[in-house]
């Protein structure tokens, strides 16, 4: 039985972008016009404590339709419902070019999703 893709996730990536006085810093882009497709389970998810503060871990499992742009460990993200996720780890399932299974983690610093910067082709 195939998992049904039932939500909207955006693909991202980090870019490092200079402001107009020179200082650095990072954005992230679309990869793609819209918002795709992809089935979403909750692998994990637990909380403790660092640094004197309450942290979250949280991993994710997306799955996607076939894409040959992903090649993490580069700084790929998703969001989904206004959070962001780091793309650990793609599986493509055994080489066959049908579907990617993503394996992703909370960021624990998160940007908000209206700073992504639309994909422009």
């Amino acid at each position: 039985m195939r998992n049904l893709k039932d939500k909207k996730i955006v693909l991202c990536r980090k870019t490092t972008v200079k402001d107009s006085a020179g200082f650095a810093g990072e954005i992230y882009k679309a990869i793609h016009p819209g918002k795709l497709w992809a089935y979403v389970r909750q692998l994990s998810a637990g909380e403790f404590y660092a640094s004197q503060a309450l942290q979250q871990k949280e991993e994710m499992f997306f799955t996607i339709n076939w894409r040959d742009d992903i090649d993490p460990p580069t700084a790929f993200f998703v969001c989904y419902k206004e959070k962001f996720y780091s793309i650990t780890r793609v599986d493509t399932f055994e080489g066959y070019k049908e579907d990617l299974k993503l394996y992703a983690l909370f960021l624990a610093s998160q940007s908000k999703p209206g700073e992504i910067i639309e994909w422009q082709g």
